[in-house]
């Protein structure tokens, strides 16, 4: 009997160590609280051995704007004790033309991931990545043609999703790139309710196995529950989201966004950059500058003896975990300012975080902005009264080439983008 009740205890001991608990704050709307996401993703874990406590504010066609400015959810994400705050934009809004993105959206995600930050030492933000309607969106359709099919509306939603994340060195739950693997493989499953907007309830499901993988993971193709599903049915979604979310964790930034080691970093003129701690509740700091030279200093200065990119690492014991945070800095000892009698054009700041201003007497005709390897990527430009604005929150850090006319003379500019 005693034989019986030690191995009985040694199971019920070894099922709470197993245990995982996190609290998770749900920051959306409609596409959220449609068949309860966040108690599916409750049941999900419970089904497999975890604690989900979940908190929402969800109101319908809410937009991160709204959120950004209702004090309940300021106050409720200032109790500092989420583990993650998941922000789910309009299910509209991330696919209207890229200007009215940068005034509507990515504002308000960097104004949340920022509050979320710094009330939550410990937490980390995740971006819901939502889906293109089931036949595109008719209404916004003739004004803008790219929504007009699904596949259109869809590829623009997943862009600024993964801009979003990249901006605010966030996480995504790939939602979306799940429902159209199964919208490509699997026709048949029904993931819309009537509207072709809201999820079904297998569509539900599909986005709480996503979630659950995320938060938890775990392989989700090992998840006893299957809610209202049919084991048919339910595998598939399991196995299609371990292949797009699993087994592909660095896509979704989790490898390198999912941590508790936070800094900054300031270039400080020619070769020298000021690294700056952000990670709360950290004791050790260990640096890597990508040059061969490390530093245990909580805010150190490093002077790179050559230009280049360089991949700096910076691991802390903060949150009760040795976690490490990596970013790309791009040293260079290019000039800030183009002043030649030839090309009276000034483009600064250079290196770049955000924007550079381009100021000019004379009209400037924009031909083309190019990564390293020559692939043309998306740019805008905004007039000023000295000039433009062209905007690079939705670059990755790298080396860019703006080619650009001015009068009869076409010059191409290396812009570093931090």
């Amino acid at each position: 009997m005693k034989k019986t009740l030690l191995f009985l205890f040694l199971i019920a001991f070894s099922f709470i160590l197993s245990q995982t608990t996190k609290r998770v704050f749900f920051i959306g709307n409609s596409y959220t609280y449609v068949n309860d996401l966040p108690n599916l993703i409750q049941s999900i874990a419970a089904s497999n051995g975890d604690v989900l406590e979940h908190h929402s504010h969800t109101p319908g066609g809410s937009t991160l704007q709204d959120h950004a400015g209702n004090p309940d959810v300021i106050s409720d994400i200032n109790q500092g004790s989420w583990d993650y705050v998941v922000l789910q934009e309009q299910s509209q809004l991330p696919s209207f033309p890229y200007s009215q993105v940068q005034n509507e959206v990515y504002p308000f995600a960097l104004q949340l991931s920022n509050l979320v930050k710094n009330a939550n030492a410990c937490g980390n933000v995740i971006f819901y990545m939502t889906w293109g309607r089931k036949n595109g969106d008719g209404t916004g359709c003739p004004g803008w043609p790219s929504v007009c099919t699904y596949q259109g509306m869809d590829d623009l939603i997943y862009a600024r999703y993964m801009e979003m994340a990249m901006n605010n060195e966030g996480i995504i739950s790939p939602v979306g790139k799940v429902w159209r693997t199964i919208r490509e493989q699997n026709p048949a499953i029904e993931l819309y309710n009537q509207d072709q907007s809201h999820p079904s309830y297998i569509g539900s499901m599909a986005a709480a196995y996503t979630f659950y993988t995320i938060i938890f993971k775990k392989d989700p193709t090992q998840i006893p529950f299957n809610g209202n599903l049919n084991p048919v049915q339910a595998q598939l979604i399991k196995d299609i989201v371990k292949t797009e979310v699993y087994d592909q964790f660095g896509k979704w930034y989790v490898t390198n966004n999912d941590v508790h080691s936070r800094f900054t970093y300031q270039m400080n003129g020619a070769g020298t950059v000021q690294f700056t701690n952000t990670t709360q509740n950290a004791t050790n700091y260990s640096w890597n500058f990508g040059d061969g030279t490390t530093s245990t200093l909580e805010n150190p200065t490093h002077t790179y003896a050559t230009g280049g990119n360089y991949n700096v690492k910076l691991t802390t014991d903060a949150c009760g975990a040795t976690t490490a945070k990596t970013k790309l800095v791009v040293v260079s000892t290019l000039n800030t300012e183009e002043t030649t009698i030839e090309n009276p054009i000034q483009i600064y700041p250079n290196p770049a975080q955000n924007l550079v201003h381009i100021t000019s007497k004379k009209k400037i005709e924009v031909l083309s902005l190019t990564d390293a390897s020559g692939r043309m990527v998306h740019y805008s430009l905004n007039k000023t009264d000295s000039g433009y604005i062209l905007p690079l929150q939705h670059l990755s850090s790298g080396v860019y080439f703006l080619q650009y006319k001015a009068g009869e003379k076409e010059f191409t500019k290396k812009i570093i983008k931090k």
